[in-house]
């Protein structure tokens, strides 16, 4: 309750001393002021759009995981390792290509 208390008379006064303060100015808006304050709030909409949408998305995700279906553990069976790929077996290579590989001139 203090706090509230606290936040209030901040409040108010901030308001009674912008009030009372404050004086008139003569002051002249530039054009590109309007530019910039443009840019700013186009800014800040686009990057609140994502933001939302971002955490839309792990959202949805979320319940759509937690739905009907029960997460599956995976065995270190049905892992795939690349120990007896064909695709990484370098012993069929010429030597010409071995170098090649290593970086190495002829």
């Amino acid at each position: 309750m203090k706090k509230k208390s606290m936040v209030f008379s901040f409040i108010v006064f901030f308001v009674l001393g912008t009030f009372l303060f404050s004086t008139t100015a003569s002051a002249y808006i530039d054009p590109s002021a309007m530019t910039f304050l443009t840019q700013v709030i186009v800014g800040i909409v686009v990057a609140s759009g994502a933001a939302v949408g971002f955490f839309f998305k792990k959202l949805k995700r979320k319940l759509k995981k937690g739905g009907s279906k029960p997460v599956q553990k995976t065995d270190s069976a049905t892992v795939q390792t690349f120990d007896n790929d064909d695709e990484f077996d370098d012993s069929k290579l010429s030597n010409d290509e071995m170098n090649t590989l290593n970086g190495k001139k002829k």
